[in-house]
């Protein structure tokens, strides 16, 4: 009888032990579900975000990449628009609206997350067109407007600053981040699988180079009320452009939604707990009893 206790605990201890590390594991995960929204009513502007998603945001001028550099700064910066209406807009040849005009930051963050230079084939940059398309998402409401410009600037349509003078019309600023470096940097060659094979080449077979175009961001600024920003190794913009986008007057913003999930990791990290203490004990007691 004795033996067969023993082995029967020897078996409850290792699947204690495992259950412990499973449930600890999905504890550090940080699962959430369960959400709360709450319907506010608050001051804010409309503000569209405009990604550079061609493929020159692949550069490696900014470390790891032009795209990859600026995109984690594009979350602190959504985290610190709580209370605007946010949409997002991304572009290349062509552009469209990745998400709409929303108060809801975590489902602005979440199609942030998602932004890649794979989202539209069409190749080039259409500044202009991307204006257009942020002008549209950011309707007719009588709310302050902006437009957070994210580029290298390279205007390859040629139509960015007829666009610019339309948005002034409507009463839209334009706030450009400039991404890269003047000197420019080669554009990767990237195969059907993602992995880099080279740099792109044109028709003539020259290494295809991409450059900041700060002249042309710096006119859209100063054109439209805005002002340019330029993302390089002298640190953050984003307490420049704050500073900024507070300036600009706030209008009531009415039936604003924001919606937050519950974390659970409490759950699974006191399961993990048990599990342990329970396997301690049982050790603690056989070493006593011996």
């Amino acid at each position: 009888m004795l033996r067969n206790w023993e082995i029967r605990k020897f078996y409850i201890k290792k699947g204690l032990f495992y259950s412990g590390l499973f449930f600890l594991i999905i504890a550090m995960s940080q699962p959430q579900w369960g959400k709360k929204e709450k319907i506010l009513s608050n001051t804010g502007i409309d503000i569209a975000l405009c990604f550079d998603v061609s493929k020159s945001m692949l550069a490696k001028d900014l470390k790891p990449n032009r795209l990859s550099n600026v995109r984690a700064s594009l979350n602190l910066l959504v985290d610190q628009l709580v209370g605007n209406r946010l949409a997002l807009v991304a572009f290349a040849g062509t552009s469209f609206v990745e998400c709409p005009l929303t108060s809801d930051i975590n489902a602005v963050k979440l199609f942030l997350d998602s932004i890649n230079c794979d989202l539209i084939q069409a190749p080039g940059t259409d500044i202009g067109g991307a204006i257009d398309t942020s002008a549209q998402a950011l309707g007719k409401s009588r709310n302050s407007k902006a437009i957070i410009l994210i580029t290298d600037g390279e205007d390859l349509y040629g139509k960015a600053r007829a666009a610019a003078k339309e948005a002034k019309n409507k009463g839209i600023r334009i706030y450009p981040i400039g991404i890269g470096t003047n000197m420019g940097e080669p554009v990767p060659e990237i195969d059907g699988n993602g992995n880099e094979i080279g740099v792109k080449r044109d028709e003539k077979g020259e290494i295809v180079i991409s450059r900041l175009d700060s002249v042309l961001l710096n006119w859209i600024a100063k054109e439209t009320g805005g002002k340019a920003f330029f993302v390089g190794d002298k640190g953050s913009t984003l307490p420049e452009l704050m500073m900024a986008i507070a300036l600009l007057p706030k209008q009531g913003i009415k039936n604003s939604i924001t919606t937050r999930y519950n974390d659970q990791f409490q759950i699974f990290l006191f399961l993990s707990i048990v599990c342990f203490a329970v396997e301690f004990v049982l050790s603690t007691r056989r070493k006593g009893n011996a």
